[in-house]
């Protein structure tokens, strides 16, 4: 492997390393103790235990209006908690890491395509980040065809930058879409309902950074992914990633023909977990043991399941209708 001669002139022995990422650590326990943050923390423990943001008074000022929020003592200019909360971080952060440059900041962070994201904190299902768009690299990426909907509410705040989005809405009972033009500049605070709002960034100039506040509203209901033209679903989802880990070992399960998974897939169908999750599984079993699918397909056709006996009936109509041998396979105990 060859290292650049700038990061082995930055280069110490592992014991500065380790002496450094302590000192980074001890450096993010300040910024959270700080006041500018550990009333923000302590409501974001609140809001992750889903009291209503409105009742979460230190974090629901991070996305008020700079108008809104009570002004500081100090001479004549509003407070702006937002901004006051990432620049203590972004001081003491940049101070650290000039000190330990080849050091890493104790947070969970991303990239994707044109994004990145930093994890500040998080609590329940609830988490606080900061979010970078970069306007070239946003630029070379395709028009989207499609849009997604999760359950999930979030808030945003604009940092810095400025930019134009597409906030498309999706009814509940037609499922047709409207989209609506945002233009996004520093200041601007707005909400989001994911399971009916879907925001899609167009165009950034140079940077732009956005604080966002985002909580489950479901763990059951899957994310949509919808065509931007007709609204016609494309696809669906598990919303975490346990759940769309179980979804991609059933697709495994179901391909490898392991007929010793079925007791364990019928447990799913009968267990809590998200309606998406245990219809999948229903349709591994079908896959895996066509007599053991049948039945349990019937069992939760007649049952009361709020979910699944409605899809369960109509899918049994279909399959007999068409294999009418099947209705036998069925009874058959052999």
């Amino acid at each position: 492997m060859q290292v650049h001669d700038d990061l082995k002139a930055l280069s110490r022995d592992a014991a500065a390393w380790e002496q450094g990422q302590r000192t980074l650590a001890r450096t993010i326990a300040a910024w959270r103790t700080a006041p500018e943050a550990a009333s923000v923390l302590a409501a974001l423990d609140r809001f992750g235990r889903k009291d209503p943001l409105d009742s979460c008074a230190a974090l629901a000022a991070l996305f008020a209006k700079v108008g809104d929020v009570a002004p500081d003592p100090a001479p004549d200019t509003p407070s702006d908690p937002a901004r006051e909360l990432v620049s203590g971080l972004m001081r003491r952060g940049l101070a650290a890491l000039a000190a330990h440059p080849l050091g890493q900041m104790p947070f969970r962070h991303a990239h994707r395509q044109a994004a990145d994201t930093l994890l500040l904190a998080h609590s329940g299902t609830a988490t606080l980040g900061l979010a970078v768009f970069d306007g070239a690299a946003l630029a070379r990426q395709p028009a989207p065809r499609t849009a997604e909907f999760a359950p999930v509410e979030t808030w945003f705040r604009v940092l810095a930058g400025s930019g134009r989005g597409d906030l498309t809405t999706r009814d509940p009972e037609s499922a047709a879409l409207r989209t609506e033009a945002l233009d996004l500049v520093p200041g601007m605070t707005f909400p989001r309902h994911g399971a009916r709002q879907a925001l899609q960034l167009r165009e950034v100039s140079g940077s732009l950074v956005v604080l966002r506040l985002q909580r489950l509203t479901s763990l059951h209901d899957p994310v949509r992914e919808v065509a931007l033209g007709d609204g016609d679903l494309r696809s669906q989802a598990a919303l975490t990633a346990e759940y769309s880990r179980m979804d991609m070992a059933m697709a495994a399960l179901a391909a490898l023909g392991r007929q010793d998974a079925v007791p364990a897939l019928s447990r799913l169908v009968h267990g809590q977990g998200p309606a998406a999750l245990r219809w999948q599984a229903l349709r591994a079993i079908l896959a895996l043991d066509t007599r053991a699918g049948l039945v349990l397909l019937r069992t939760v056709a007649s049952s009361d399941d709020p979910a699944l006996s409605g899809p369960a009936r109509d899918l049994h109509r279909t399959l007999v209708a068409q294999w009418p041998e099947l209705e036998k396979v069925a009874q058959w105990r052999g």
